[in-house]
């Protein structure tokens, strides 16, 4: 590991900033899920909830790389910054969090309307949860 590195005020507060997003976010993503629950037919809620999942994602990645690099860790790629959340404690499913990033990458790419209803299930039934956990896990280290 390498020696812990000194935080500017600066990077403090812009993480701070980027932490209280990552809860609003998480609030709309809370909506988009109980949307799309209530009329998964509803094809403008699938979309929605894609898209939400995504900023959301970005944003929750994001915040365990600040609380990583706070605590001394050096990671700037998602999938490692996943690999040290979960060697750390912060995240309890690592192989989850790889799936999640998976998804995010092929619904930020990729259009298939199979594949986008799959991945509105996932989030519904999985990621939502993951990404609350995360936060929860977080707001009680700050």
């Amino acid at each position: 590991m390498r020696p812990r590195k000194i935080l500017s005020k600066v990077d403090d507060i812009h993480g701070q900033h980027r932490f209280e997003n990552f809860g609003k976010a998480l609030l709309c993503l809370k909506e988009a899920v109980n949307a799309s629950t209530k009329e998964p037919e509803n094809y403008l809620y699938t979309i929605a909830l894609a898209c939400t999942y995504q900023f959301t994602f970005q944003l929750g990645w994001r915040v365990l790389q600040d609380c990583l690099r706070y605590s001394g860790v050096d990671a700037s790629l998602p999938r490692d910054v996943i690999k040290q959340a979960f060697h750390h404690g912060i995240i309890k499913d690592g192989e989850g969090w790889i799936t999640m990033l998976a998804d995010r990458n092929l619904m930020a790419h990729v259009y298939d309307e199979k594949k986008a209803l799959a991945a509105a299930e996932n989030i519904r039934k999985h990621y939502a949860g993951a990404l609350v956990q995360a936060h929860l896990v977080l707001k009680r280290k700050l």
